[in-house]
């Protein structure tokens, strides 16, 4: 049984939550006709403000908490709530369709770009949201609170640092993939990673139900002298 405080516990979940396979198509469409050294330097960009973004969150993400009151129960119920509603959309979602809107967003921000926007959409829309989004962001802080606790913040850096290279490697073949995959095995993918997402998702939410429930029992028990 895997640790699920490991740096395979943390890989997994990361992977499933946080790859951009699913940004492929808006990828291919923001890079369209582009030569091919120049959207290898968008790559990397978008990469590296992938990884300040994450290690970003996973040193500072459990202290916004505090500083806005908000319990890391109160948290991982709101990010429980964000992965399942992402997930079922995933599971219901068709690549066609999916495809088309990121086609339509990324070329209403391609158009008359020059070079200096060009490398900013390295950064908005393609490292942020489209690769990591909300969810991605999420499940980094609630994994930073128990790297905290258990003593594997190095086995969470890893993990981050193995979700950066893998979509670097996805977006860097992301023809090839395409091609290999097509319009079905995308879609396939697509609801797979979904059905990982909601169901850790559903995680999240039992982990914060349950993080108020021993607490305001502790505290009942307390009042009550039992």
């Amino acid at each position: 049984m895997m640790d699920p405080n490991s740096f395979q516990h943390y890989a997994t979940r990361l992977l499933a939550i946080g790859n951009s396979v699913s940004a492929l198509g808006a990828f291919l469409m923001l890079t369209q006709g582009i030569p091919r050294k120049k959207v290898n330097h968008l790559i990397l960009i978008s990469s590296i403000a992938c990884l300040v973004t994450l290690i970003l969150f996973l040193l500072v993400g459990t202290r916004i908490l505090d500083f806005f009151g908000i319990s890391v129960g109160a948290f991982q119920i709101t990010g429980g709530l964000i992965l399942g509603r992402i997930g079922l959309g995933m599971l219901d979602s068709k690549s066609d369709s999916t495809s088309d809107q990121n086609d339509n967003d990324v070329k209403n921000q391609k158009q008359d770009l020059s070079d200096t926007e060009f490398y900013s959409a390295a950064v908005v829309p393609l490292a942020i949201p489209l690769t990591v989004g909300g969810a991605t962001l999420s499940a980094v802080v609630l994994f930073a609170d128990t790297a905290a606790r258990t003593g594997t913040f190095f086995d969470l850096l890893a993990a981050i640092i193995v979700l950066v290279v893998v979509n670097y490697l996805i977006f860097r073949f992301s023809s090839k993939i395409m091609t290999l995959l097509g319009s079905m095995g995308m879609e396939i993918f697509i609801k797979v990673m979904g059905l990982f997402m909601l169901s850790i998702g559903i995680q999240f939410l039992a982990q914060g139900i349950g993080y108020f429930y021993l607490k305001y029992r502790d505290v009942s028990v307390a009042v009550l002298g039992w």
